[in-house]
């Protein structure tokens, strides 16, 4: 089998080509790449890898000739003008792109979010929802994995958390409200085993479901996890002494549009503010996280993210 990913430079793609490599089945696995020059050195070298040019938003650079699955991610869009429209047309271009190899692509699995199954009032998530919508009936048979909130996300506050003094943001309010969380390493087992299925029965088509972590967490487990790994506590071995020594600061609703204007350009900070609160309790996805869906579970902790996250 042979198994396409595009873009492959994400770090979805990149975890969801080590799983491929990874799998006992040794299935061939090609790698789509805008820059030639991003391929990580660790895929290189392996027999079953290769590389080829194109990018998702030039339909005619798209080559899918010889795939049995093709696992699409829609890349971030930090900087477009037009993010919601843009993730369509790049499906869009995917799904042109495997009818011009006619039947040879049986399965196609995309990297999707929870909530989007909605069409307003989630924000960035939008930009999957276009992209369902665009990818449906695009290979004889489509996957949508919904995905939480990615827990290699905390590493962008996380920077700050071995500073003077260590300190951290996070938009996750109230402090102890908890919601599903996965790591990007069992998002790409998830997608692998999904791609190497091609050709098997589905419940339904498109399958659809959410992929979780093993539990759902809150600001205060990050906020623990950070401080016992910093310090070398055990996650039991609390007392009023060695508390709070990394500072959280939460931000509140009427802070997150100047939070986000400092991370991101515009649409994309609004995009984030309004994705923010529908996560939220009250959010349109906050209610509708935990009920009426298939559901897959990773196993990967918070705690081991956050490690892997601290060391870097």
């Amino acid at each position: 089998m042979n198994v396409f990913v595009v873009p492959a430079s994400p770090k979805t793609g990149q975890a969801t080509i080590q799983s491929l490599l990874d799998h006992p089945s040794q299935p061939q696995v090609t790698g789509v790449y805008r820059d030639l020059g991003r391929i990580p050195a660790k895929f290189k070298d392996h027999p079953r890898f290769r590389a080829i040019k194109g990018d998702v938003a030039d339909v005619s650079s798209l080559k899918f000739a010889g795939a049995d699955a093709i696992v699409s991610i829609t890349p971030p869009q930090y900087s477009e003008s037009k993010p919601i429209t843009r993730a369509r047309e790049m499906a869009a271009n995917v799904k042109f792109a495997i009818s011009r190899v006619g039947c040879s692509v049986k399965r196609l699995v995309y990297v999707s979010s929870i909530g989007a199954h909605l069409e307003h009032g989630t924000g960035e998530i939008r930009t999957n929802y276009e992209a369902e919508q665009a990818l449906i009936g695009a290979a004889p048979e489509v996957v949508f994995i919904r995905c939480a909130y990615f827990m290699e996300n905390w590493a962008a506050v996380l920077k700050t958390a071995n500073n003077d003094p260590p300190h951290f943001s996070s938009v996750l309010c109230p402090i102890d409200y908890a919601i599903p969380m996965v790591s990007v390493k069992d998002v790409g087992r998830t997608c692998a085993k999904e791609a190497l299925t091609a050709g098997t029965p589905m419940r339904q088509n498109p399958y659809i479901f959410n992929l979780y972590g093993p539990e759902s967490y809150s600001t205060k487990d990050v906020h623990r996890a950070v401080e016992d790994i910093i310090y070398n506590r055990n996650k039991y071995s609390y007392n009023k002494d060695n508390d709070d020594k990394v500072e959280l600061r939460l931000v509140k609703d009427e802070q997150l549009k100047d939070f986000f204007a400092q991370l991101y350009q515009s649409p994309a900070a609004q995009l984030f503010v309004e994705m923010t609160r529908s996560l939220l309790p009250g959010g349109i996805v906050a209610g509708d996280m935990r009920e009426g869906h298939l559901l897959q579970r990773g196993s990967e902790t918070l705690r081991e993210v956050i490690r892997a996250i601290l060391k870097k």
